[in-house]
Order: structure tokens, then sequence, then C-alpha cells
């Protein structure tokens, strides 16, 4: 590509996401999951320090955060493509100078970006540990960042369930179930012989997250995250790809 093919290329996948972002912005759904998720995240976290949890760090409320996530993101991701399939206006969305990729690109970076804005209520956690003691960034930093990795793949995953039905019930049951399976991959992994066990516990998005909350980035688990969330996107490009000849 020369710099202006780049350009273009880049201003197509940003006028999606701008598009889709607004969508966000102005639906009261994305609204209520994102209150009822803060409010239960927060609740379990006041519980934590109630409790007297010593370590002044993130790492107690980060199985819940992931947890939540599971149930959030699908409703996040559903209507991309589904939705626009079910009212026609993918139709119209493909009339215009558009690839395929970029659509999908587009719709996974404004998806993203409001998942991170619904992270951003979640900074007083941070503010209340620094408030009481914290000293080492290292482990709130890392923190954040394995949760964005996270939902970045678990966004991936939305979107491709969301391109695989006209249902949006549909695509965010479709996104929970796949997402819960490869949640679950590790706890799978003990009792599948020495051979199987390596191979579905790298599988497991649960097992890449652990060392986030403990300060710790790992090179592999950066990739693995990385890799979950191109494979995901080529995969559903592929698909919308597949539907847009067969409508």
């Amino acid at each position: 590509m020369t710099k202006g093919s780049v350009g273009a290329y880049l201003a197509g996948i940003g006028a999606v996401a701008r598009r889709e972002l607004y969508g966000y912005l102005v639906s009261p759904t994305v609204y209520a999951v994102a209150s009822v998720f803060l409010l239960v995240n927060g609740w379990i976290f006041y519980l934590i320090l109630a409790q007297g949890y010593a370590e002044a760090s993130l790492k107690a409320i980060l199985p819940t955060t992931a947890f939540l996530l599971l149930l959030v993101v699908p409703m996040l991701t559903m209507r991309l493509v589904a939705e626009e399939r079910s009212s026609g206006t993918i139709e119209l969305l493909m009339t215009f100078p558009l690839t395929d990729a970029q659509v999908v690109l587009g719709k996974y970076v404004a998806t993203l970006l409001a998942f991170m804005l619904t992270l951003v209520p979640t900074l007083t956690y941070v503010a209340i540990i620094l408030t009481y003691g914290a000293t080492d960034y290292g482990p709130l930093i890392t923190a954040y960042i394995g949760l964005i990795l996270l939902g970045g793949s678990f966004i991936g995953v939305g979107i491709l369930a969301s391109a695989l039905t006209r249902s949006q019930l549909v695509a965010g049951v479709i996104a929970f179930g796949m997402l819960l399976m490869l949640w679950v991959l590790g706890a799978a992994a003990g009792v599948l012989g020495p051979r199987l066990s390596p191979i579905i516990a790298y599988l497991s998005l649960a097992e890449h997250f652990q060392n986030f909350g403990s300060g710790v980035v790992d090179v592999k688990d950066i990739v693995f995250y990385l890799s979950a969330i191109v494979a995901t996107l080529v995969v559903t490009t592929r698909v919308v790809e597949s539907g847009r000849w067969r409508e």
C-alpha cells in the first residue's frame, strides 16, 4: 500500500468506528449494562476491602471483573453485525467504498473504545488503593493491561458470534457460550492427559490472565491475546464476505 492508500484505508475504518461509537453513546442498553457491571464489581470490591484484604493491589478483584466481562461483552457485541443483517442496513453499508475488513475493524475499534470507557470508573479502585498505602504501581498498571487485552479478545469472539446470525439474542448466547468454553479450558486440561493438557491449557483465556494481576507481563501472554484478536477478526471478515454474497 502507498502512503495515500494507507491513509484512505484508515479513514474508512475511522468512519465506521465513529458511526458505531455514536451508536454506543446514545444507546440506553449500553448505559444499563455498564451500570450493572460497575455496581456489582464495585460492591464486591467493597466487600474485599471490608474483609481486610492485606495486599494493596487489584489482584483480589480481577477474577470477578474478568468473569463479569464474560456477561458484559456479549451484550456489547451482539448487535454489531446481527442487527445490520436483520434490519438490512448492512446492504447499504456495503455500498460505500469500504472493504469487509474495514467494516469489521471499524466495529471492533468502536467496541474496544466503548469497553475501555466502561473501565474508566474502576480507576476509583486504584485511587482507593493508592490512598491506603500502595506504593508499587506495576501491578496496578499490568492489571489494566491484562483487562484491555482480555476484553479485546472477548470482543473479537463477540463480533464473530454476531456475524454468524441475524438474531442479536442468539449472537449474545453464542458469544457467551464460546467465551465460557475458552475460559474453563484450563480446568479441563488437568483431566486430558500429559499430551493434550499443555495445549488445552494454553488455549484458555483465564490461564493467560493470571500473571497480569501479579505485576508480571509475559510476552507469551501478550502474543496469545493479540493472536486471538487477529484470528477472530480474520474469521469474522471471511464470514461477513460469505454472507454478503449469499444475501
